[in-house]
């Protein structure tokens, strides 16, 4: 019968799409859920220099610190430009923000979360060398003076992408860039927490107190920690 032949159609469609929706979901159960949540849903211009970062992408980032005389929007939209004609992807963890000046004038700023630093991949380290007499804007690639020479030079220092697609989820979501910071130096915590509500809900790392606040805190590959201040009512341990 013609209706059957429409039931059938409809079944046959439902069908596929659900086939379709599994081997979705099992793509992207590689990254943690909440790390999922598109960047699209922060602050507009969130991403002043950067594309949203691949979440089921792999891979290591190199370090380019800038000169600190030259740190301004406008260098490191240059730099960026110059790395990506390089075929270079890079990222700079910063945060679009509405500030209010004191004669009650408002205007969109720039605040970074670890100033100076921009990641960059697809580049050589042997290349990465070479960048920095060419470029005047970059002082240096961060080395890692643990690791052994390489080409005679101290190798540089690598972060992990699954270590910047959660960087890149905390300052996508979190309400203000003041409430994320970068610390070299290495915290110490003993318990382990996971946010269960609100904007950062998935989130894990350490606990840490300091000066009445409550920080979640974690590893950014060998360069130091990030803390994350947030509500203790909206964490659980793990």
């Amino acid at each position: 019968m013609p209706g059957d032949e429409r039931i059938t159609a409809v079944s046959d469609s439902t069908e596929t799409m659900a086939k379709e929706s599994t081997i979705q979901s099992r793509k992207t159960s590689v990254v943690p859920e909440a790390l999922h949540k598109s960047s699209g849903s922060a602050v507009p211009g969130t991403h002043l220099f950067n594309t949203p970062l691949d979440p089921e992408g792999t891979g290591e980032w190199y370090v380019a610190i800038l000169d600190h005389q030259k740190y301004t929007d406008t260098c490191c939209e240059y730099i960026t430009k110059r790395f990506q004609k390089q075929h270079c992807t890079c990222y700079v963890p910063c945060k679009q923000e509405m500030h209010v000046y004191a004669n009650r004038t408002k205007r969109m700023v720039t605040k970074y979360v670890i100033p100076r630093f921009i990641f960059v991949t697809g580049i050589s380290e042997n290349q990465a060398y070479t960048v920095v007499p060419e470029w005047p804007h970059v002082c240096m690639f961060l080395p890692d003076r643990a690791r052994a020479r390489v080409y005679g030079r101290l190798a540089l220092a690598k972060v992990m992408h699954r270590d910047l697609l959660k960087l890149q989820y905390v300052i996508d979501n979190i309400p203000s860039a003041d409430d994320v910071t970068f610390s070299p130096d290495q915290l110490q915590f003993d318990e382990q927490i996971k946010v269960v509500r609100g904007d950062l809900k998935g989130l894990e790392g350490g606990y840490y107190k300091s000066d009445d606040n409550d920080y979640l805190v974690f590893m950014l590959g060998k360069l130091g920690n990030i803390k994350v201040r947030v509500s203790i009512r909206d964490c659980a341990l793990k």
